[in-house]
């Protein structure tokens, strides 16, 4: 054996094999049989192949990356440094600039935070107020559909939680909001409001229109005495404790109602309900602000309907003077209940058990609450609400006629009879209270026609006339006989029939307008 030929050639294999441990060196196989022999010129070509190979992967020949070629890259870094180190320094004027703009920032970041800040977290407080009381006005309204008179209780407080969101209170202050000094109110109610004026009065007052229209007593924003306008000094208090400007739309004094108008959104307007449905007994319950207790709420039962005449009660009797009074004892249509009302609760609603306004209302006999109290009826409230909005009045029907009792009529010419033939009064009223038993005290006689120029004159009305029947529908008496007039529209026809001297006369008469007076 040769040795050093065997030393040579291992001293081969241990090279190949440590090339053949780097990356795409294999070493050849023949079916698990080792290669023939191979001279040292082969060796010497093997080895540069794969010393060639290596370099193409950036290695040498015992295995480690070569390096040389980072020169130029450090060099490069030490070039961008050293430009970086000749950058001009920044001036005195520059970071005084610099420093001006921050200081800037920094104003109108507590510019905001002091003036746009509240504003918008007392925005976020009303939204959530508002949507829970949308909350809960849905849910109501759902519940009252299903809900049993049954359970009272479960009744009265779905009925509150749908009707109060929709009930406002309702001042006027005594001067003009420029003029106003802020100084407490002299009336001795409590004042619940963010702000504290002089008022000259308050009420309530309910949203019918999601537009901001509300509708409440006129006598409540009337200030008769004052010389002032009342725009400017109407404040309405929502329930979500936002205070807004109102707007006096139109009124009507007869029917003692008004109607306002605010700016605003997120309001719950109450439902329409049909007061000519409501039956008498049936439950009832008022909201409002009495004693400016906002949103308190009372039960009872609906009493009577059609109170159309309230002269001779103790309302009429009582030391009001008559241009004082929130409501004519004549023109009027009221419904009685026996909830309780006190001042405050005026411009308030009426609403039956499904939380629909039923009545506005408006009065009661007597300084304080005596167990009986008056509302004006739905059915006439939208009629004036609706004719408000759209001219901005209430017109109303006219005939131009003084008119009273057939009893009364006939006590009057009784005792011109009396005085004429020298006789008793008495003696004549003796006899007409036989001549009572026998006729029907129904209709209405004509006392006196106002002006020559009055539909009633232009149609040839006389007086003495037993008006019987208007448009072909019995008159019950001389308020149901003012009441048709009234609602009849301008310039309509109507038909009377009436008793003159024995005869039953038809006459067609066109409805002119009541004047302001």
């Amino acid at each position: 054996m040769n040795l050093p030929g065997i030393r040579k050639e291992a001293s081969m294999n241990e090279n190949f094999s440590d090339a053949a441990a780097q990356p795409g060196i294999h070493p050849s196989t023949n079916g698990g049989e080792s290669e023939p022999e191979k001279n040292s010129d082969s060796l010497e070509v093997e080895s540069g192949e794969c010393h060639t190979r290596l370099s193409q992967f950036g290695l040498n020949q015992t295995g480690v990356e070569q390096t040389g070629d980072r020169g130029p890259e450090i060099g490069d870094l030490e070039d961008e440094h050293e430009k970086i180190n000749k950058q001009p320094t920044p001036s005195s004027s520059s970071l005084l600039l610099s420093t001006l703009l921050s200081l800037t920032a920094v104003l109108v970041l507590l510019t905001f935070l002091r003036f746009l800040l509240p504003s918008t977290l007392e925005f976020s407080r009303y939204s959530w107020h508002r949507g829970q009381l949308r909350a809960e006005y849905d849910v109501a309204g759902e519940q009252l559909k299903t809900v049993s008179n049954d359970n009272l209780a479960l009744l009265s407080q779905t009925v509150a939680r749908r009707v109060c969101p929709s009930v406002v209170h309702v001042t006027l202050d005594r001067m003009d909001s420029e003029n106003d000094s802020p100084e407490g109110s002299d009336t001795g109610a409590p004042n619940f409001f963010p702000f504290r004026r002089s008022m000259v009065g308050q009420g309530s007052g309910v949203l019918v229109d999601t537009r901001g229209y509300i509708l409440t007593n006129y006598h409540v924003i009337n200030d008769e005495g004052s010389r002032l306008s009342t725009k400017g000094r109407i404040q309405v208090a929502l329930p979500d404790e936002r205070v807004c400007k109102a707007e006096l739309i139109g009124f009507d004094s007869v029917r003692d109602l008004a109607v306002l108008k605010i700016e605003a959104d997120g309001l719950f307007p109450i439902v329409w309900g049909d007061s000519e449905q409501m039956e008498v007994g049936a439950p009832v319950w008022a909201v409002g602000s009495p004693f400016g207790l906002s949103g308190s709420i009372t039960f009872g039962i609906l009493s009577g309907k059609h109170r159309l005449d309230l002269t001779g009660t103790s309302y009429d009797e009582q030391r009001i003077p008559r241009k004082d009074r929130h409501i004519s004892a004549r023109y009027s249509d009221l419904m009685q209940s026996d909830v309780a009302v006190n001042p405050g609760n005026s411009g308030g609603p009426l609403v039956n058990s499904r939380g629909e306004l039923v009545g506005i209302n408006t009065a009661i006999i007597g300084e304080a609450y005596r167990g009986v109290s008056f509302s004006i009826p739905s059915s006439i409230a939208k009629v004036v609400f609706e004719q408000i909005l759209e001219s901005g009045r209430m017109s109303r029907g006219w005939l131009g006629v003084e008119l009273v009792r057939v009893t009364e009529w006939k006590r009057e010419q009784a005792e011109q009879l009396a005085l004429a033939i020298g006789s008793e009064p008495e003696e004549i009223e003796f006899d007409l209270s036989k001549e009572k038993a026998r006729e029907p005290v129904r209709g209405a006689v004509v006392r006196r026609i106002v002006s020559e120029d009055s539909p009633a004159a232009m149609a040839g009305l006389q007086l003495g006339d037993h008006i019987v029947q208007f448009n072909e529908k019995p008159v019950k008496g001389v308020e149901d006989l003012i009441f048709e007039i009234s609602k009849s529209l301008i310039g309509s026809k109507i038909k009377l029939l009436i008793n003159r001297d024995g005869e039953t006369l038809s006459m067609e008469v066109v409805i002119g307008e009541r004047p302001a007076n």
